[in-house]
């Protein structure tokens, strides 16, 4: 069984389906998603079905606790908070399966720690370690200090490595990460902005390799919906 880890999807299912093709997914093989599958993308419910047929485990995004969040209005027959034209689209798209996905999201983890592997959607407090990072740092964090600038240091550049490796997404503005000691891999920011026109990244764990596809999506299209 290989460990394969996939950065922020967001609704790109033609490229996710080509990333399994192209590593050579089985379902011998443990699938892990950063967070952030559905919203703003072309085709979250296709998104859904691959999660479903390859039994995809995933850690909750910014954008999945918001999704969450209206899921669980509807189902309690009111009005979901919808801020942007993407996240209604995405909701609309979803609708078929509101149910099933809302019982999924309420089992994702923030985190999901294994003796080779710390698996996270942005990141970790670089000063507190993981049991001192809140919340809404484990959906939001990027700057460190926190800051709204992306120019900003980002918080693994304060992180002391502490585990074999850590895996994270949510920085399309940072790109690809990759960050090594000992000619091996301990930081990898996975989100290279698949919905931006950039690329969708992964990582094979026991090959030690940086799987990537090129987006089909047109640059900036869907960052105008939100």
């Amino acid at each position: 069984m290989r460990t394969i880890f996939v950065g922020d999807v967001h609704g790109c299912a033609a490229e996710f389906e080509t990333f399994l093709a192209k590593v050579g997914y089985s379902d011998r093989d443990r699938l892990l998603l950063a967070g952030d599958a559905f919203a703003r993308g072309p085709d979250p419910l296709a998104v859904w079905q691959l999660i479903r047929e390859t039994e995809a485990e995933m850690v909750l995004g910014n954008h999945d606790a918001r999704l969450l969040k209206q899921l669980i209005s509807l189902k309690k027959g009111r009005k979901p908070k919808v801020k942007f034209p993407d996240q209604r689209y995405t909701l609309a798209q979803l609708q078929p399966a509101h149910g099933k996905i809302l019982a999924w999201l309420r089992q994702c983890p923030l985190y999901i720690a294994e003796d080779a592997f710390l698996l996270v959607h942005a990141g970790i407090n670089p000063k507190k370690g993981l049991q001192g990072t809140r919340r809404k740092e484990f959906l939001k964090i990027r700057t460190w200090p926190s800051s709204d600038d992306l120019d900003s240091p980002r918080w693994h550049d304060f992180y002391k490595p502490e585990y074999p490796l850590i895996v994270f997404g949510h920085d399309a503005p940072g790109g690809l990460v990759v960050k090594k000691r000992a000619g091996c891999p301990y930081l990898l920011g996975l989100d290279s902005g698949c919905i931006y026109g950039g690329r969708l990244s992964g990582y094979v764990l026991e090959e030690a390799r940086l799987v990537q596809v090129e987006s089909q999506q047109v640059a900036d299209v869907w960052k105008r919906l939100a």
